[in-house]
C-alpha cells in the first residue's frame, strides 16, 4: 500500500459543516476524505481517487468570517443573512493512495474545493511532496486528524479503533443526489499509519 503526499495550500477556503436551520455555519478544520477526494475526481474526471488530509497543526490556518444572504430562486429575494466561517492562510497536507492513475499525478497542479466558489473561495494549489510505503513499523497508536468512511478503513491502513468518534460523511450516487455514510472522525482513538494520526503519549 502507497501514498502520494502533497502539500495544499489556500489564500481562503469555506469547507463548511453540513447542518440544517441556523445563522451560523461553521467551518471543518480538516480536509476530509468526501471533499478532498470529490475535488480531485472533478479536476481529473476519475471516480478512482481516494484520499484524505488534515490542516497543519499550530499554524495551517486563520479564522475569519463572511456574512451573506442566500436568494431563494423561485420568489428572487434574498433570505435571512447567514454568518459564515472561512479560513485563510491555509496549509495542510493531503494523501492520495496510489494506483495506475494517481501515481502519474502531475507535480503542481490548482483544484477547487469547499463552499462558496462563485464566491471567490476553494482554489487551492498542490505540490506532490513524496511517495510513502506503508510498513509495519509505520502502524501506530494515535489520535486521527482527518475523516474517513468506515468502509474505507482498510483502504487507509487504519487497523483499529480503540475511541473512535464518529459522524456522517455526504457520499455522491449521482451528479444530482446522494447519501450519508458513517465515517471516523478526528479525534478518534484509532491503530493507524502515522501519517494519518498524532501520536498518543502513553500515561
Amino acid at each position: 500500500m502507497r501514498f502520494i503526499e502533497f502539500d495544499l495550500t489556500s489564500d481562503a477556503l469555506c469547507m463548511g459543516e453540513r447542518i440544517k436551520g441556523g445563522l451560523f455555519r461553521p467551518c471543518a478544520k480538516t480536509i476530509r476524505y468526501s471533499q478532498i477526494s470529490g475535488a480531485l475526481r472533478k479536476k481529473f474526471g476519475v471516480d478512482e481517487i481516494h484520499a484524505a488530509g488534515y490542516l497543519l497543526e499550530g499554524n495551517g490556518y486563520k479564522i475569519n468570517y463572511f456574512i451573506y444572504s442566500p436568494k431563494d430562486k423561485s420568489r428572487a429575494i434574498s433570505k435571512v443573512p447567514l454568518q459564515v466561517e472561512f479560513l485563510t492562510a491555509v496549509r495542510g497536507k493531503v494523501y492520495v493512495l496510489e494506483n495506475n492513475f494517481t501515481a502519474d499525478l502531475p507535480q503542481t497542479f490548482e483544484i477547487f474545493m469547499g463552499a462558496l466558489i462563485p464566491k471567490g473561495f476553494g482554489l487551492c494549489t498542490v505540490n506532490k511532496r513524496r511517495a510513502i510505503e506503508v510498513e509495519p513499523k509505520s502502524i501506530k497508536r494515535g489520535i486521527l486528524k482527518t475523516r474517513i468512511p468506515l468502509d474505507k478503513q482498510e483502504m487507509f491502513g487504519i487497523r483499529k479503533f480503540l475511541s473512535p468518534v464518529y459522524g456522517y460523511l455526504f457520499e455522491p450516487t449521482s451528479p444530482t443526489s446522494g447519501i450519508y455514510v458513517l465515517s471516523l472522525f478526528e479525534g478518534s482513538e484509532v491503530v493507524a499509519p502515522e501519517f494519518l494520526i498524532s501520536l498518543k503519549e502513553r500515561g
